[in-house]
């Protein structure tokens, strides 16, 4: 899923002000992730090189290790980046024990993906790759997915108790079952981003999800 969250209870990342040669360094090491994510989104993590990556921002691979000693550690500050602009997309709406708002906010974040189609599918295909366990992310995605699935049920538990979600619904299921259906239409719509919605599959999909566990029906629609 790329719903973007890991923990219910992270913080948003902190803005901090550069000036001078700081600031031209923040400039190319964000170059330098950029052209990363473009990379892995092509070729994947294991086809994809330093030195290619390097050649592409106009360094020299010792220049591009200056800033990133390994692949590994460019790896984990690509991976870093995608879950700060998901977290601060995700979390900007208190949901109050609402699911509609929820849904609606996981619906908001497909949109979102959708306006970054590199890092979306960069996030894809190294999701896939990552499945074996010789793979640099395989530990991080192993976390990322556990913690999802941790952090919407506890934000979907207590909707229970105040009434919003049906008595008896096992938000453990739903919070996987959501998971698996974003992953599964995003994959779908980076195979053909002309001619599909990324935010309309998700959208309408959680609209009959959330009218099938609220009380009262309510839809993403209403």
């Amino acid at each position: 899923m790329q719903t973007e969250v890991t923990t219910a209870d992270i913080e948003r990342p902190k803005r901090v002000r550069r000036t001078g040669p700081y600031k031209a360094a923040d400039a190319r090491r964000q170059a330098i992730l950029e052209t990363a994510i473009e990379h892995f989104a092509q070729w994947g993590y294991f086809n994809s090189s330093m030195p290619k990556i390097a050649a592409d921002v106009g360094l020299t691979k010792a220049g591009l290790m200056h800033h990133f000693a390994s692949k590994e550690e460019l790896l984990a500050a690509v991976l870093e980046l995608r879950d700060q602009r998901a977290i601060a997309a995700f979390f900007a709406e208190d949901f109050q024990n609402d699911p509609v708002k929820y849904f609606g906010q996981v619906a908001a974040q497909a949109a979102f993906n959708e306006t970054q189609p590199g890092l979306t599918q960069m996030f894809t295909v190294l999701a896939a790759e990552a499945s074996n366990e010789e793979h640099p992310a395989h530990e991080y995605f192993q976390r990322r997915y556990k913690s999802i699935i941790e952090a919407a049920s506890g934000i979907l538990t207590p909707m229970i108790a105040a009434g919003a979600l049906r008595e008896g619904t096992d938000v453990r299921q739903v919070a996987a079952e959501v998971l698996a259906v974003v992953d599964g239409f995003t994959i779908q719509w980076a195979f053909d981003k002309a001619n599909t919605s990324l935010h309309s599959m998700v959208f309408n999909y959680l609209d009959r999800l959330s009218r099938s566990v609220t009380p009262d029906g309510r839809g993403l629609g209403d």
